[in-house]
């Protein structure tokens, strides 16, 4: 079966960011008919069972040339600023709207590199690769 140019982004895509205590696992899932899923998953550094969730977003995703926009419609997080994580019923809505972040597709599909917003000052440019 061959995989049509539009295909070709669909996936799961993460960033893993360590710490001395927990890790924080962002995925960006590019599902089909424009729809984004996204979270970050919390585990104890260098272990692999999933504590919980510090935020869980769902929206929807443009594909221009190599860039995609990820407009979160609907963003989730802990109840509790002091709350680093929370079963994924427990987190509560923050945002209902339309923010977006632009990434640029890289490595053959494999790679999603952060646009740093022109109003931000962006020290690390965060790639997510695909898992899936």
């Amino acid at each position: 079966m061959d995989i049509s140019p539009a295909q070709l982004e669909l996936g799961k895509y993460q960033l893993e960011v360590k710490g001395s205590t927990y890790d924080l696992i962002n995925t960006i899932e590019l599902k089909i008919e424009g729809n984004v899923i996204g979270s970050g998953i919390i585990k104890n550094s260098g272990e692999s069972e999933d504590l919980g969730y510090n935020y869980y977003f769902t929206g929807k995703y443009t594909m221009k040339d190599d860039v995609i926009s990820v407009f979160q419609e609907s963003y989730f997080q802990t109840a509790s600023p002091s709350k680093l994580f929370d079963s994924r019923e427990m987190l509560i809505l923050v945002m209902a709207g339309s923010e977006s972040s632009d990434f640029i597709i890289k490595s053959n599909y494999t790679e999603l590199h952060l646009i740093c917003p022109s109003n931000s000052l962006c020290v690390d440019q965060p790639i997510y690769k695909k898992v899936e």
